[in-house]
């Protein structure tokens, strides 16, 4: 298989205890090229009250700068390398 698509969810522990869980939809190319789209952040704790939706904005207000997030690779892998492939091949046909 060279494509697939679907949800996928990464997980990062806190220092309190809690959770932050990122699901996001994907668009991946030989499983090595990815591309997210539609993030949701959410909040797992103890504590069933704080199991909501939240936006990156409030998760850093509330947790500070070093909430974690995926990759810059894992981000826009698939758009990076495309953005490599025309400026190659731009550089290559002016010589």
């Amino acid at each position: 298989m060279f494509y697939g698509w679907g949800k996928s969810t990464d997980n990062w522990p806190l220092a309190d205890g809690n959770t932050v869980v990122c699901s996001y939809s994907y668009f991946s190319l030989m499983f090595i090229f990815q591309v997210m789209f539609n993030k949701k952040w959410y909040v797992m704790g103890d504590q069933r009250s704080l199991d909501r939706e939240m936006t990156r904005a409030e998760l850093e207000a509330a947790y500070g700068e070093d909430v974690p997030k995926p990759g810059i690779w894992r981000q826009y892998g698939l758009l990076l390398t495309i953005a490599a492939i025309v400026v190659f091949t731009m550089v290559s046909s002016l010589f």
